[in-house]
């Protein structure tokens, strides 16, 4: 629902925030005050064009920001998942407009298109009036609203599980089924490709090995210089370091009984010995253990190309190549066999196809009894609201053949014609409406009046309030043409559908502004000599008078305000 709207130099707004009530807010003040304004405001983070004439004269831009609380479970935490925005129990959309014609949307903190914004708040809120921001009036929601009113949504779940199901296996039956001539050449390239793996016979961790083979051969004459004189120092003659340890034991051995001292470097000494005798040792080994060979270089280098390209063709490592090789060797087994596999798949297809086309037909003839109900339901609601001559129609047509539908059997036979089988199953559903005796049924969309539209939209939602993930209603221009009686009957569905959904309504009717959970006065003021909006939530005395005022006008007689605390009494 949204919380808070924040405002910034648009139009004749100077700056303001306005926090709303979770169930009925009215918003009501003389003509021209602005109301229409604060609801344009909210257009713009709804994804609505932006005009640079909105921006507050003398301004360089304008800002509006919307702040929203959101049900971790609402399917628009889904969509923000995956446009890659942080998603949570609160979601901030701003907008801002510059002077130069630039529009920035950000949502969350990340900048997003005016598409992605739309996708977002067209699950978020409606409003209902000269905009066009209402979901009802986009024909794509028709059907979803059908399904979740008639509680269809496992009928559609079974269709829809059948009906991907049939698509995998035709998808599959198309993957084998190609031209012999391609065939034989995909065999070759799979055999081709098996070969050249096996061949090669790859394990893991070759290639540093032989790298660092490479590095001792390419310096083999500098490693074997630098370990012979080594050697030599350590060991191979007179004054080698060996030697000359040796001596210097000998010498300590005669006199380490005398001294304490002399022991402990004696034991360091012997020590030492030990070490550059296993050094030396050691050193003799990787001498005698080298080997050059002139051309083992050129090998090495082959093999780490050869390694190398295959990695290149069939993965990054040799366990990839192995998988590589073995999905090859499925995909060679499967055509070399794959008579016998699309002819079971065919088997497979027809008993899945025949299932779906059974699901599609149950699912169409539930919707078609749904439907009337909800006929029936919101023809009630258009008569308490005083639109008893209107007519509303739920349009349900089976999907025509298409030219690509007619190359293959995804369809349904239903009186001795062909339906295509969809997505959603065999059907189109439109909502249809027409507001006087005698004229043809209408789309919503046609519906010219704004105040008709509103009450139109107002008694659809009052039926399909428990089903529409929508949270947000907004009413413009309700009460256009109204008073009285239908005014009553209007501020009543108002405050009963605030009970489910968060409604924010404008209007002129005391009747209406008498059921508002919050009420909010908005006003026009001269302040150092411009005209600004500025916004006042009523309580008490305030209030009262408020209701008074649309009562009676700007004099305010007693008899309004007995009337007004008798309208705001009532239940």
């Amino acid at each position: 629902m949204l919380r808070e709207l924040y405002i910034k130099n648009y139009a004749l707004i100077d700056e303001l925030t306005i926090a709303f009530s979770d169930k009925l807010t009215v918003l009501s003040g003389e003509t021209g005050a602005g109301k229409s304004i604060i609801v344009g405001a909210l257009s713009l983070v709804l994804g609505e064009k932006a005009r640079t004439s909105s921006i507050r004269s003398g301004m360089e831009s304008c800002t509006v920001e919307g702040r929203f609380e959101i049900d971790r479970s609402h399917p628009v935490q889904n969509l923000m998942k995956e446009r890659g925005i942080e998603n949570g129990s609160s979601l901030v959309i701003r907008r801002v407009i510059t002077r130069s014609g630039t529009s920035k949307c950000f949502v969350n903190g990340l900048q997003v298109g005016v598409r992605d914004l739309q996708d977002i708040t067209g699950m978020l809120i409606d409003i209902h009036g000269q905009h066009q921001h209402q979901s009802l009036l986009n024909v794509k929601n028709h059907l979803f609203l059908l399904d979740r009113y008639g509680k269809l949504e496992e009928d559609l779940r079974f269709y829809q599980k059948s009906y991907r199901k049939v698509q995998e296996i035709r998808g599959r039956i198309q993957e084998l089924t190609m031209d012999e001539r391609e065939k034989e050449r995909r065999i070759d390239i799979l055999r081709y490709s098996i070969q050249e793996i096996e061949n090669a016979a790859l394990r893991e961790g070759e290639v540093e090995e032989l790298e660092q083979e490479y590095r001792i051969l390419k310096n083999y004459e500098k490693l074997m210089s630098a370990a012979s004189v080594t050697h030599e120092l350590l060991q191979a003659d007179d004054s080698s370091a060996l030697n000359t340890l040796e001596r210097s034991i000998d010498e300590l051995s005669r006199i380490s009984e005398y001294s304490s001292e002399f022991a402990a470097i004696l034991k360091e000494l012997e020590s030492a010995r030990i070490i550059v005798e296993e050094s030396s040792h050691s050193l003799q080994s990787y001498i005698d253990g080298i080997e050059y060979e002139p051309d083992r270089i050129d090998r090495i280098l082959t093999r780490i190309e050869q390694i190398r390209n295959l990695k290149k063709k069939y993965g990054d490592s040799v366990s990839d190549i192995e998988e590589y090789r073995h999905t090859c060797e499925e995909e060679l087994a499967s055509l070399e066999s794959n008579a016998e596999t699309i002819g079971k798949l065919q088997e497979q297809l027809k008993a899945e196809l025949k299932d779906a086309q059974r699901y599609a037909v149950e699912l169409s003839a539930r919707r078609r009894v749904a439907a009337k109900t909800l006929e029936e339901s919101v023809m009630k609601e258009l008569a308490f609201l005083s639109m008893g001559k209107a007519r509303f129609s739920v349009s349900i047509s089976y999907s025509a053949l298409t030219e690509a539908a007619r190359g293959h059997d995804n369809t349904v036979s239903i009186d001795g014609k062909s339906y295509e089988l969809l997505g959603s199953g065999l059907d189109r559903v439109e909502f249809m409406i027409t507001t006087n005796v005698g004229e043809p049924l209408l789309p919503l969309k046609n519906i010219a009046s704004g105040g008709e539209l509103s009450r139109i939209m107002l008694a659809i939602k009052t039926v399909l309030g428990n089903v529409d993930p929508i949270r947000t209603f907004v009413f413009d221009e309700i009460d256009a043409g109204i008073g009285g009686k239908v005014a009553w009957a209007v501020g009543n569905r108002l405050k009963e559908l605030s009970d489910m959904k968060q409604i924010l309504c404008i209007t002129h009717q005391a009747q209406i502004a008498s059921r508002g959970s919050m009420n909010i006065r908005v006003d026009k003021v001269n302040l150092q000599g411009r005209a600004v909006t500025s916004v006042k939530q009523l309580g008490g005395r305030d209030r009262v008078e408020e209701i008074a005022r649309m009562i009676s006008g700007k004099a305010i007689s007693e008899a309004a305000l007995q009337q007004a605390h008798q309208m705001l009494n009532e239940v």
